[in-house]
């Protein structure tokens, strides 16, 4: 199970040069920690997993998702933001030059529920790994082909092989259209009753119900 674990970085909130820019358009979770000397930094910390002896950038595909981690953790401060915007340079530099993300696509349901005792959301993912050497400002990382087939096959699974498009869709919405897609997805969530343990869960935003895979997810290699 992912533990969050804060990590102190900054948000880039000029135009974003050093932000992690990626080919896959990914969300973090932030909340302010300080003040910077630099006006366009601010000090933050984002949430992160648990990955062997050091941390894992928590890195959703879907925004919605991110926003529903955001939504289980009301008095936590976190707040949603495009990765593009985040400053890994002192992740980095504190993981003596590797780049660690949890790729986080979609919910483990549970006995009768899509959350954990704690209110907790299991979120599914894997771990990449990236020695990146020191940050600079331009730096784009290309995942590869084989990242782009293993979130087919999640889509896939559970029935969405269009979700893609969906998710650029959410990508777009203002703030008050996501508010509201959260709240629906949400809600829909609370009254969620899932018969099977372990098998990945979806929110689809065009019946708004939830989606789950045929088989249970192996919680080491969650395809």
């Amino acid at each position: 199970m992912d533990v969050p674990i804060p990590c102190a970085c900054t948000l880039d909130t000029s135009l974003h040069p050093s932000g992690l820019k990626t080919s896959l358009r990914l969300y973090g979770l932030v909340r302010i920690v300080g003040f910077g000397d630099i006006p366009a930094s601010t000090p933050v910390e984002i949430l992160c997993a648990a990955s062997g002896e050091g941390k894992a950038i928590r890195a959703f595909v879907s925004r919605l998702d991110a926003e529903l981690v955001a939504r289980s953790m009301p008095d936590s401060g976190y707040r949603v933001v495009p990765l593009a915007q985040f400053d890994p340079t002192g992740f980095i530099q504190q993981h003596q030059g590797w780049l660690t993300v949890h790729i986080t696509c979609g919910f483990s349901s549970q006995r009768d529920t899509l959350r954990l005792a704690d209110g907790d959301l299991p979120s599914l993912g894997w771990f990449i790994y990236a020695q990146t050497g020191p940050w600079s400002p331009g730096r784009f990382i290309h995942w590869g082909e084989e990242v782009a087939e293993i979130l087919l096959s999640a889509y896939r699974s559970v029935g969405m092989p269009n979700y893609n498009a969906w998710l650029n869709q959410l990508d777009d919405y203002s703030t008050q259209a996501m508010d509201n897609c959260v709240e629906i997805a949400w809600q829909t969530l609370l009254a969620c009753r899932p018969m099977r343990e372990n098998h990945r869960a979806l929110f689809n935003p065009m019946d708004e119900c939830w989606r789950f895979s045929d088989s249970p997810i192996d919680p080491y290699y969650p395809i």
